[in-house]
């Protein structure tokens, strides 16, 4: 069966299914007393093609639009069904362009010498609403549609080369150990396949090498504690592992944990990303992170992007380190056992080692308890509770082992609450654990 009987059976059911709603309502008026019978079909004469469109809407203008669009889209479909259709990529002596509802690609078409031959509309009523199905019937110039069916094809065939280049050139680089220039090819290439269509065989195996490249990406940080102990100044060095190539002017954005954009940074032509950050929480393992910005480091659609799954670039930033251990120095005017118990635990859930000497940082804390005091909450309707309450004043400095400077420090009041003494010191000891967590 050939490309345009195909495109005709499939319109002339289309037509069918658009009329099923219109059964029950009322005609009350039509353009022409006869039914045209183009309606459904695509057929040609000596010199030109005929396409037949139809849309039914509420307002007139809108169906007629859509009808012609309709009709348009059967030009293009028989001129190369390898092409999808998208109403940004169609020039036409019609001055119609096509439903801005589809959404998907294709090259662009000339149909400089396509005319409406006929337009035809019916409008029915029901319960006081209106309706018009139109159909519309283009022309086209055989002469102009093979020349341009021609130029596709040549153009197809182009795109088709283009992406078999640029991957050849990028499996070049990458077994020449070249990563840096290896990405843009890749990217080129798909973006070639994602807008026209072509080589999608090619889709997956590009994606794949993309991202094994990117899956390379490792990151190299110091983080030096500024003169005055209010921030961190990192210095992060981005590079391909396997080539230790320096990924320079790559841009990441700046998120906290739990995925709070900050703000965008970008590595200088030495790979290296300078940023200090201010006010941190020093005593936290990991407080930020980087993420690659794929779309500004290749000039990436937002489209495109959404389209794939790219591999994810992240680096969690470790202002102290993964070998950075830390000492406990607690002075207390009660027994210290559970502190420490509750203290160390917390620590290590952020990532600290906990050792008695050789250390890189000491934590020195002065827990002074002050009292426990009982109390009795008058509750309606019921009988009165009994509610303890522990308090104790707290002094913690975080300093460097090796010269004893200051890093930070925070002194508070804590209170715990609980319905025995003993609850209320286990909640008072969780507390202060927390505090000192949060807040150095």
């Amino acid at each position: 069966m050939s490309k345009f009987r195909f495109t005709t059976i499939l319109l002339i059911v289309l037509g069918l299914a658009c009329n099923v709603s219109l059964l029950q309502a009322k005609l009350i008026e039509k353009s022409s007393r006869k039914t045209p019978d183009w309606i459904g079909k695509n057929f040609e004469d000596k010199k030109n093609l005929y396409f037949s469109g139809s849309s039914t809407q509420s307002v007139f203008d809108k169906a007629r639009q859509l009808a012609i669009s309709d009709a348009l889209t059967q030009v293009t479909q028989s001129l190369d069904l390898t092409m999808s259709v998208n109403t940004q990529h169609i020039i036409s002596d019609t001055g119609i362009f096509l439903d801005e509802r589809t959404k998907t690609k294709t090259r662009e078409v000339r149909l400089l010498d396509t005319k409406i031959k006929d337009i035809y509309y019916e409008k029915y009523e029901e319960n006081g609403k209106y309706s018009y199905i139109v159909h519309a019937l283009v022309e086209y110039n055989k002469k102009d549609y093979e020349e341009e069916k021609a130029r596709l094809a040549n153009e197809y065939a182009q795109l088709k080369q283009f992406v078999a280049n640029r991957v050849t050139k990028a499996d070049q680089l990458i077994d020449e150990n070249l990563y840096l220039k290896a990405l843009p090819e890749l990217f080129e290439a798909l973006k070639i396949i994602y807008i026209y269509g072509v080589n999608q065989p090619l889709e997956s195996e590009i994606i794949s090498k993309i991202n094994d490249v990117l899956d390379d990406i490792n990151f190299k940080n110091s983080f030096n504690i500024s003169d005055n102990h209010s921030g961190i100044k990192a210095d992060i060095v981005v590079y391909f592992d396997k080539t230790n190539e320096l990924c320079s002017k790559y841009v990441f954005t700046l998120k906290s944990l739990n995925g709070f954009s900050i703000e965008t940074v970008s590595a200088n032509e030495d790979g290296k990303i300078d940023y200090s950050f201010n006010k941190v929480s020093y005593l936290k393992k990991s407080n930020y992170k980087l993420d690659l910005d794929l779309l500004a480091t290749f000039n990436l659609d937002q489209d495109f992007f959404n389209n794939y799954s790219f591999k994810l670039v992240s680096d969690d930033l470790n202002f102290l380190g993964d070998k950075k251990k830390i000492s406990l120095n607690i002075s207390s005017n009660k027994n210290k056992d559970e502190l420490i118990k509750i203290l160390s635990t917390s620590l290590i859930q952020n990532g600290f080692v906990i050792v008695k000497d050789k250390s890189d940082y000491i934590l020195d804390l002065n827990f002074n308890f002050v009292e426990t005091a009982k109390t009795e909450l008058k509750r309606l309707q019921s009988s009165d509770t009994v509610l303890f309450i522990s308090k104790a004043s707290i002094i913690a400095d975080l300093v460097v082992a090796d010269n004893k400077t200051q890093i930070n420090s925070v002194s508070t009041e804590a209170r715990g609450f609980g319905k025995t003494e003993n609850q209320s010191y286990f909640d008072l000891l969780q507390k202060v654990s927390t505090t000192i967590i949060n807040s150095l």
